[in-house]
């Protein structure tokens, strides 16, 4: 949601009131951005993500807990309140006085964390955990005004499991920023690579992802291919590779804020992820980088690229991901083909501002049905990370 509040900012008054983790204090408000700077609420917020796979579900009791001042205020004098994800929904609704709730559904929760509860053989484990997060989206799903779903496949999945009115389900895609994000050429690509201290010698493969189970399992595929060939370099992007460092023909990039070189330094894009829900940013990045890429097809969840025209869907098996990789250096003209039409996929249905312009008018509308005498005021939008 970065993006549309970005655009958003430059036409409504907006407030984006954020829960730093403890890694992230001491937190200052800069721009549109006001962290609530307790570190009460933030060592629950992290210890809650350390205890169950990075699912920060406890941080609505952090904020009940500290009760942060600027939050009823913030709501109370506000057109809407934007929640992204449920678990602080229900504080932000304590506060609303005539402001419409719509919360932000990255992926329908409840299925994500049951589905990370398997990558990570922790089914039994989690039982508590998962009827935790289903209680609190269920709640926040019922009671809000707008939901945001990220596909029209997650739009699905919630009217389905919580009964909800599809009419107060929106899709709001996930998209990419295609004025930063461009297809690179050779040159571009000789220096994104130099300056990545990569080799020029060899193919790069490249696997970006935030330090999550999914992504670790598809960091374990990564790995597989490395110890099966010695044809390709392997850039892996991002938390889930850890600390910056090389293994033979793997190079971890660790975290980084340029994304766009390390697009631009790649040949193909690997998207071996099978479990998780929502849908893939990284893989919408690569789309619009005009890489050719390789996924599995649970990765494509929620998108409407097809195998063969916008990607390769590849079998759950090293040889598959191998065979498809080597085809692609095969062919360059398949290589090629797969690019321009995924940058085109990208550009009409993953342009930011495209998306934002539909979640704004959606806000718009539902602002407007309220009556004339409550839409009096000031419009604003009180926003939460």
């Amino acid at each position: 949601m970065g993006h549309i509040y970005e655009v958003l900012a430059q036409k409504h008054e907006l407030t984006l009131f954020s829960q730093p983790r403890t890694s992230q204090l001491p937190a200052a408000p800069s721009g549109y951005e006001l962290p609530h700077a307790s570190r009460v609420a933030a060592r629950i917020t992290s210890v809650s993500e350390a205890l169950w796979l990075t699912a920060p579900v406890l941080s609505g009791a952090a904020l009940r807990l500290t009760r942060p001042r600027v939050l009823p205020e913030l709501v109370r004098r506000s057109d809407v309140a934007i929640v992204e994800h449920p678990w602080q929904f229900a504080e932000v609704a304590r506060h609303a006085r005539g402001c419409r709730l719509v919360l932000s559904e990255h992926n329908v929760e409840a299925e994500k964390f049951a589905d990370f509860a398997r990558a990570a053989g922790k089914r039994l484990a989690a039982r508590p955990w998962l009827a935790y997060i289903e209680r609190m989206e269920r709640d926040a799903v019922t009671r809000a005004d707008l939901v945001l779903a990220v596909s029209a496949a997650d739009r699905d999945g919630l009217v389905e499991r919580y009964g909800v009115d599809p009419t107060r389900v929106a899709v709001a895609p996930n998209g990419a920023d295609l004025g930063e994000i461009v297809p690179a050429g050779a040159g571009e690509r000789a220096a994104a690579r130099r300056s990545l201290g990569l080799p020029g010698d060899r193919p790069v493969v490249m696997f970006a992802g935030s330090d999550v189970t999914p992504n670790r399992r598809g960091l374990d595929w990564v790995r597989e291919l490395a110890r099966r060939t010695d044809r390709y370099t392997f850039l892996v992007v991002g938390r889930v590779g850890g600390r910056a460092r090389r293994e033979g023909s793997v190079v971890f990039t660790g975290f980084v804020r340029d994304f766009a070189t390390c697009l631009a330094a790649a040949d193909v894009a690997l998207c071996p992820i099978e479990f998780g829900g929502g849908t893939k940013i990284k893989l919408i990045e690569s789309l619009a980088a005009g890489l050719p890429t390789i996924a599995f097809e649970e990765s494509l969840h929620g998108l409407d690229a097809r195998d063969g025209e916008q990607v390769l869907v590849a079998g759950k098996s090293a040889d598959e991901l191998l065979g498809a990789l080597d085809r692609l250096g095969a062919d360059p003209g398949v290589a090629a083909r797969l690019g321009t039409a995924a940058r085109a996929h990208a550009e009409e249905h993953h342009d930011w501002r495209a998306i934002a312009a539909g979640v704004e008018a959606a806000l718009v509308e539902l602002v407007e049905r309220r009556p004339a005498a409550a839409r009096a005021a000031p419009r604003s939008a009180a926003l939460r990370g």
